[in-house]
């Protein structure tokens, strides 16, 4: 029997709905994401997101959009 894995995900709110406008909710959304996964005191928190697989969801909201970004475990290769 496997263990459940568990799933990480980090949204950021953009006050437009203009895909031009979205870049630095997208970039503080990859930011909240890399925190969940960096270990305690990392100096480089971003490197814990290279070689992963991200997933990109944007929902309307009242004044913009709501971008979240999310990813799965790494797979160990050996298992």
């Amino acid at each position: 029997m496997t263990e459940p894995q568990e799933n990480y995900s980090a949204e950021a709110e953009a006050s437009s709905t203009d895909p031009h406008d979205w870049g630095r909710a997208m970039a503080l959304a990859v930011t909240r994401l890399a925190e969940q996964l960096a270990p305690k005191d990392s100096e480089d928190i971003h490197s814990t997101l290279v070689g992963r697989e991200l997933h990109l969801k944007i929902r309307d909201d009242a004044s913009g959009v709501t971008i979240t970004v999310s990813t799965a475990p790494v797979k160990d290769p050996e298992s």
